[in-house]
């Protein structure tokens, strides 16, 4: 337990580190870090704000099952390989912008209680965000993960934004208490089982997204592949292609109440 603030601004590790069940009861600040080892800061409590703005993670990183009360910082980070937030929790605000991972981001079934933000972020491979949980809502981009986004079955109160460039993008199950908004490039998006309180809208991005450095990937456009048991108050597709999309069955006479999805389309849906 750390009673007073920690300032460990450009602290540098040259092996691996364990902070695993600590209590920092101060501000804790990593800013500029280095951890040239594996770096492990699992089941770590931040009683006020954390920052690891701008630290670099060289190995494998953990703050699983983290809970940090205040702000939580890490724009700027750059993680070389894989990094786990897997079942942290954030009470307070968390910002990741600018961020870089040299692997997956792995937040699955974070809890995210305060406005959660992943601008201009680079992912090498997936970001995953599967079972999450956001009570302030969610804004994703500008961002570009080579793999994919994984938004599957988590859970979003307050609205979802998602401006990325990425193969792959995947909803299904998720469930979103208000607007969601998806502008993509060269994505494949499957929407299978998410549900909307309020209007869906997806669009196909004709031009570069700016302050990310997209991959060169023919062609840009944007394919939806399933709308099967999708729930939306609205649905507006805008430039995508439909052109093997599952789409629900109307349907049969007395067989119950119909879900809630119109689909508009513009552009060259």
């Amino acid at each position: 337990m750390l009673p007073s603030d920690a300032a460990l601004r450009g602290f540098c590790v040259e092996g691996d580190s364990s902070f695993d069940g600590a209590c920092f009861l101060g501000v804790a600040s990593f800013h500029d870090a280095r951890f040239f080892g594996n770096a492990s800061f699992r089941d770590v409590r931040f009683a006020r704000d954390a920052s690891f703005q701008g630290a670099r993670f060289h190995r494998h990183a953990s703050f699983e099952e983290t809970v940090s009360v205040g702000e939580a910082v890490f724009s700027g980070a750059r993680w070389h390989v894989d990094v786990s937030f897997r079942h942290a929790a954030f009470v307070g605000s968390v910002s990741f912008d600018h961020a870089a991972f040299g692997r997956d981001a792995g937040m699955q079934a974070a809890a995210f209680g305060g406005a959660a933000s992943f601008r201009r972020v680079r992912v090498a491979r997936y970001a995953r965000f599967e079972r999450a949980k956001f009570r302030r809502g969610l804004r994703l981009g500008p961002l570009v993960a080579i793999g994919g986004i994984s938004l599957a079955d988590a859970v979003v109160h307050g609205g979802l934004h998602v401006h990325a460039a990425a193969r792959h993008v995947t909803a299904r199950g998720a469930t979103v208490h208000g607007d969601a908004e998806f502008g993509l490039r060269y994505a494949e998006l499957d929407l299978e089982d998410a549900a909307f309180t309020g209007t869906a809208s997806v669009r196909s991005l004709s031009e570069p997204i700016p302050g990310v450095m997209e991959p060169s990937w023919p062609p840009a456009g944007v394919r939806l592949t399933s709308l099967l048991r999708t729930d939306a108050a609205l649905l507006e597709v805008t430039g995508v292609d439909l052109g093997g999309c599952a789409l629900p069955r109307r349907p049969a006479s007395g067989g119950g109440a119909p879900r809630r999805s119109w689909l508009r389309r513009g552009g060259r849906a």
